[in-house]
C-alpha cells in the first residue's frame, strides 16, 4: 500500500535547533497520521551533513534519530556536501544513506509527490 502522506524535510545547516525542528516535524506527522500512512525522508546537504557526524549528537538526539529510523524514516546525505566539508562515510552515524547529490534527490522526491518543508 502506498503512503497517503509523503514528507520531504530539507536540512542544509549544521544547527541543533534546525535538526530538532526537523526531527519534530517527522515525529509529529507520523504521530498524527500513523506510521503506515506516511513516508518521511530527510535530505541533508550544504552544511547539514555535519549534524549527522559521529559525536555530533547527544544521547537524546541520537535516540530520536534511531527511533525515527526504526519507524522507516530515511536520512539521505549529499556526497557533494560531504566532499566539500571533508566528511568521509565512516564519519557519519550508522543508518544514513549517502546520495550522489542532495539537490537531485530533492527534485526526484518532489517529482514523486513529496511535500517539501524546511525548518
Amino acid at each position: 500500500m502506498q503512503a497517503r502522506y509523503k514528507l520531504l524535510i530539507h536540512v542544509d545547516e549544521d544547527s541543533r535547533e534546525k535538526l530538532d525542528m526537523a526531527l519534530s516535524m517527522a515525529y509529529n506527522l507520523l504521530d498524527v497520521v500513523g506510521e503506515g500512512n506516511a513516508e518521511v525522508v530527510l535530505v541533508f546537504n550544504v552544511r547539514g551533513p555535519m549534524a549527522l557526524m559521529r559525536g555530533s549528537l547527544d544521547d537524546y538526539a541520537r535516540e530520536r534519530v534511531n527511533e525515527l529510523m526504526s519507524m522507516g524514516v530515511r536520512f539521505y546525505v549529499c556526497s557533494i556536501a560531504m566532499r566539500s566539508l571533508g566528511i568521509r562515510r565512516e564519519d557519519l552515524i550508522d543508518g544514513v544513506e549517502v546520495v550522489d547529490s542532495g539537490i537531485k534527490k530533492i527534485v526526484e522526491l518532489e517529482g514523486q509527490g513529496f511535500a517539501y518543508v524546511k525548518p
